[in-house]
Parts: structure tokens; sequence; C-alpha cells
């Protein structure tokens, strides 16, 4: 049994001249998530986003940019309403069809 997607996902990098590219797309489950942490001085926003990614090859890394839905060309990119990824972590462990790649966006 392959694991449940309910969309796609395109994840945006910068180059070393600051400009932005396509890294690929790829099948996601993504869930939006509304959690709060409380700091000294308030309440802030927590993720946004938890997103599993089914294939362990995708390129993905912390200060990507992520976007629901994909992308096909880089002129429809808006940093402003991407979230950025803060964490991605490769389970690449047990069966195939339990590997995956678990990322947290804001």
């Amino acid at each position: 049994m392959d694991m449940i997607t309910n969309g796609d996902c395109t994840i945006v990098r910068t180059d070393d001249n600051g400009e932005y590219f396509i890294v690929g797309t790829y099948p996601c489950m993504w869930q939006e998530v509304e959690a709060y942490e409380v700091k000294k001085y308030g309440e802030e926003n927590a993720d946004k986003a938890s997103i599993w990614v089914p294939d362990i090859s995708a390129d993905v890394k912390k200060h990507d940019y992520i976007v629901r839905g994909e992308l096909t060309d880089i002129s429809e990119f808006d940093p402003d309403t991407a979230l950025t990824v803060m964490s991605a972590s490769k389970l690449d462990y047990g069966s195939e069809e339990m590997q995956h790649i678990e990322i947290g966006a804001r």
C-alpha cells in the first residue's frame, strides 16, 4: 500500500545570485497546522503546515520555499505566499511503502 497523498508540492530554492529556481514537484500529503507557541512576549504562530513526501529522493532542504500545487514556471512563484521549510527529515527505514520525507514549514 502506498502513502496516501492529497496533492502536489513544489520546492523552490535560490541560487548564489539570489535568483529563484524550481527544484521539483512531488506528490505529498499536506496538512495545515493551527498551533501556537507561548513565548515570554506573547503568542506566536508555530508551524503552518506539515507535509509528507513519499519520494525519499526528493530534493528538499531547510530554508527552501515550498508551495502547495505545481508551478510550471518560476514566474508563477511568489515568495510572499510561499512557506519556508523549517525542517526536512528523511525517514528511510522500514519497507519502501513506509519511507518518506517529513517537512515542517511556516
